[in-house]
This record gives C-alpha cells, sequence and structure tokens, in this order.
C-alpha cells in the first residue's frame, strides 16, 4: 500500500511529522517533540496507556464513526473504502477546533483552509452543494462525531450544524428543543439553542439546527481528551480527574462544578441517557490554550426514553443503563452536591411537552401521553432529592 508523509499542524504551526496509507490510516509518527509542540498537540490519550499509540488514536477517532446512519451508504457512493480516507482527502479539518494536516512541500496554510472563514461542501444529509467560489473546499463532514445523522451548512455567512433522527419519529430533534426551553426557563446562561426544521426527503418530520459555538478565538476539547491527558488514580473517579485536570488548565472548578450538577440535574428531568464524555465539553482561548469555561450544553436528544424501552418501576429505572460519568441515573445524582441547582417551579409544564411532540405526525398520543407521565414523575423525583430523600427508595412502585 502506497503510503505519503503529512504534517500534523495546529494552525500554521507543527505538531509532528507522520506517515499515512492512502486511505487514510496513520502508519506512523515522529517521536521528537519540543515543550512547544507538545504544548499546542492535541490533549487526548496521552497517557503511558496509550504510549507509542497516541497521535494514531487520535487520528483515528477524528473519523466521522461508521456507526453513523447512512455513513456506509454515503462512502460507497464518494468512493471512499473507509471514514479515514475521507478524513484525509478533507486534510483533516474541523469546526472544533485548529488541527489539520498537509504534504511537507504544500503552499497551503491555515488561511486558506480553515472552515471557519472559508466556505466548504456540504456533503451530509442535505443536498451536495459546494458554497465555495474557491477551487479550494473542503468539507468539516469528515470529522463530525457522534452517530445520528448531520451535516455543517452555511446559513446567510453563519454556520449551523443540522441534525436528524435514528428513527422516522422526531424524537431527538423536538428533545433538542425541549432542552433549549428548559435552559430558557430556568435563565442558565451556558446552552445551546435548537430549532426545529424541516430536511426534504427524510422520513421523520423533522431535524433540528443549532448555532455554531466554536470560533477562530475558541475551540472545543471533550471531557475525554481531558480524563485521557493525564494518569487517573485509581481511587479517583472520572468525574472528579476531569474537574482535577480542568483546574490544572486554568478553569474556575467551582463554576464546572456547578455547570456539571446543572447538566446532570436537566438530564435527569429528561431521562436523558447518552451524556458520554464526548459530549460534555470545555472551551480553550486559542492562544493562551487556558481552559475557558465548560461548553454550553448541546446534544441532548438522545432523552426521554427515545428508541428505547420504558422502565416498569422504580427498581427498573434505578438499574437504566447511561453513557456518561457513572453507569445510571442513580448513580450520577450522588455527584450532584446541590440538587437545588435547578427550580422546578420554573420548569415547563407537562402540556407543553405533549404540544411539542403531537408535532410529529407519525407518534402516537398514548406514547406522548406516556412521556409526558414520566417527565411529571422525574419532577417529583427531583423534589424528593431537594428535599433531601431518595428518589428510588421505593424500590417496588410501578410507575
Amino acid at each position: 500500500m502506497a503510503s505519503r508523509e503529512y504534517f500534523i499542524m495546529r494552525k500554521d504551526e507543527i505538531v509532528a511529522l507522520a506517515l499515512f496509507s492512502d486511505d487514510g490510516q496513520m502508519l506512523d509518527y515522529s517521536r521528537t517533540f519540543t515543550p512547544h509542540m507538545m504544548e499546542i498537540a492535541p490533549l487526548a490519550y496521552r497517557t503511558m496507556e496509550f504510549e507509542g499509540m497516541w497521535l494514531k488514536n487520535w487520528w483515528k477517532e477524528r473519523s466521522v464513526p461508521l456507526t453513523r446512519d447512512q455513513i456506509k451508504i454515503f462512502l460507497d457512493k464518494k468512493g471512499y473504502s473507509k471514514p479515514a480516507e475521507y478524513l484525509i482527502k478533507n486534510l483533516g479539518l474541523s469546526l472544533t477546533d485548529y488541527y489539520w494536516i498537509k504534504e511537507p512541500d504544500s503552499n497551503l496554510n491555515w488561511s486558506k483552509v480553515n472552515l471557519f472563514e472559508n466556505n466548504f461542501h456540504e456533503d451530509i444529509l442535505i443536498s451536495d452543494t459546494n458554497n465555495s467560489q474557491n477551487p479550494i473546499s473542503y468539507s468539516p463532514n469528515s470529522s463530525l462525531q457522534g452517530d445520528i445523522e448531520k451535516t455543517w451548512t452555511i446559513i446567510n455567512g453563519e454556520r449551523y450544524l443540522i441534525k436528524g433522527n435514528r428513527s422516522p419519529l422526531s424524537s431527538e430533534s423536538i428533545n433538542e428543543v425541549i432542552a433549549s426551553e428548559i435552559h430558557r426557563l430556568q435563565g442558565y446562561d451556558n446552552y445551546i439553542p435548537y430549532q426545529l426544521i424541516k430536511i426534504k426527503g427524510k422520513a421523520y418530520d423533522y431535524g433540528c439546527m443549532s448555532k455554531m459555538f466554536t470560533s477562530t478565538e475558541k475551540e472545543l476539547v471533550s471531557a475525554w481528551a481531558v480524563c485521557t491527558s493525564q494518569s487517573r488514580d485509581n481511587n479517583i473517579s472520572y468525574y472528579e480527574h476531569f474537574i482535577k485536570v480542568c483546574g490544572e488548565y486554568g478553569i474556575d472548578t467551582k463554576q464546572l462544578r456547578s455547570d456539571l450538577e446543572y447538566q446532570i440535574m436537566t438530564d435527569f428531568v429528561m431521562s436523558g441517557y447518552d451524556r458520554h464524555l464526548n459530549n460534555v465539553s470545555v472551551l480553550r482561548d486559542s492562544k493562551t490554550l487556558k481552559f475557558i469555561r465548560m461548553a454550553p450544553i448541546y446534544d441532548s436528544g438522545a432523552a426521554f426514553y427515545a428508541n428505547r424501552p420504558f422502565p416498569a418501576n422504580i427498581r427498573e429505572m434505578e438499574k437504566m443503563k447511561v453513557t456518561s460519568f457513572a453507569s445510571s441515573e442513580h448513580k450520577l445524582l450522588k455527584y450532584v452536591k446541590n440538587p437545588k441547582v435547578i427550580d422546578i417551579d420554573k420548569l415547563p409544564k407537562g402540556e407543553y411537552i405533549k404540544q411539542m411532540y403531537m408535532k410529529d405526525s407519525k407518534i402516537s398520543e398514548k406514547l406522548v401521553d406516556k412521556i409526558v407521565e414520566f417527565y411529571e414523575r422525574k419532577i417529583d423525583m427531583v423534589a424528593e432529592l431537594q428535599q433531601g430523600k431518595d428518589p428510588f427508595r421505593r424500590k417496588k412502585v410501578s410507575i
């Protein structure tokens, strides 16, 4: 298999020299790093556990996942053998950070290729278009993470993320809008607003859209990257390890704890189950490399048991698996020191939840009533938690 060398770049600074196969796999990379190179290099996978595989793991995880809905069909249509080939053809560019690759003899630079300021291809989910008058044009979708189908697009000069759903129902998109309303009513200042949109040719009624919250001054660093950037003591949870490392990068840990507790509580109210460590992030200053604050809350669509069965009772609810800093809602709640971080009197009423779900022509009213029932039950459980009680104590109560 043929191979080529590329510089791994952060804007116009070299991080490393790497060898890639034609299908986008990183075969090897230089092991000599100056202190500055290490400072600007990607944070993820730096621990001894990944020694010798550090940048390879980072590059592999950068590709759009094969579990993404419709991605295999897209790759076949475009003639890509695997996601890594799609990634390397687009120079590994992203709209969440400043990393990319270029060949040593290339005259490309950050100003010519970065997607924050240059137009780009929209080649997934919506029509295959090219918004650029510049012949040098790439797609940010080759590095776009997550299993749900989605695409970046440009509307009136602004960058937006458009997302679909995993089923013919619009549940996940509706959940994003409900989450936005919860945060608005709570007066919380650190979330991404979503709105429903129609996407031509899809089985579901609605997708959703949100505005880009990164920029040439602020980039995104996932909690997973933070947690794997330093070794974790076995007696410290990933939750505390995340806070500790963020503190070392300059973040206000008191504010971070408050943001995390608020996110856990609002996810609990919505029965959110997919707050994995790439759905929790921090914003980093592009010049100082210091962490600013936890990133605005995003990706709240996997909630209200969308694509999951409803639990039959409290015991079953307690055991329901979530992907996050803990394996269940019950365990996640143990991290919350201040359950009054949300005001239950300012949560949307059940009627609003029903009104939003009834926008979907494919969902039954019986299912919507069940969703509202669970939502209202969760609010009652939050009230119990705020009174110092264990909301899971009645193990045999059916719901």
